[in-house]
């Protein structure tokens, strides 16, 4: 009977001091890790990240801007992000994404879906029956959820940051 009491204490105290250990190393690896955030917007976006030491940054685009359009251009191959993009919309409109937050989540007969084919005539939605969400039909053989579309731009934003703080940020 003693011997078990003196085995749970033990137990209890290993425990212990393994999350002491684990808080410690949690504790100093913050001191390296830098927070970002974006606020995105129907029309452009702005990444800010925050390393310790030093005040929150509004990150810089590749064009120095601190004010990314919200704009996708999807090939065959390549994917095009923020102002390269825009400047691809006068010869590649069907390519080109833009507003197309409106479009999270709804299915073909939302009154969302039908404004954004009168805006947007040059873009072909198509109808996933599995999802019951409508998608981009690009080509025949490439087509793309609006979800897919933001994460896309989510990824992005997370590679200016990444440029911009100098270091991976840990994928979580």
């Amino acid at each position: 009977m003693v011997t078990s009491v003196r085995r749970q204490r033990l137990r209890r105290l290993a425990r212990w001091a393994l999350m002491a250990v684990l808080l410690a190393d949690l504790l100093a690896l913050s001191d390296t890790l830098a927070v970002m955030s974006v606020d995105l917007g129907s029309e452009s976006m702005k990444v800010a990240i925050v390393k310790p030491g030093v005040p929150m940054e509004i990150v810089l685009n590749k064009e120095s801007r601190r004010k990314t359009p919200v704009t996708v251009t999807l090939k065959e191959n390549e994917r095009f992000f923020g102002d390269s993009a825009a400047s691809m919309a006068i010869k590649n409109p069907k390519a080109t994404l833009r507003y197309f937050q409106q479009l999270l989540g709804k299915q073909e007969d939302n009154p969302h879906v039908a404004l954004y084919r009168v805006r947007f005539p040059e873009h072909e939605l198509g109808f996933d029956p599995r999802r019951q969400t409508v998608y981009f039909q690009i080509s025949p053989q490439l087509h793309f959820s609006p979800e897919e579309v933001l994460g896309m731009v989510l990824n992005y934003s997370r590679s200016l940051a990444e440029d911009f703080a100098g270091y991976l940020a840990p994928r979580i």
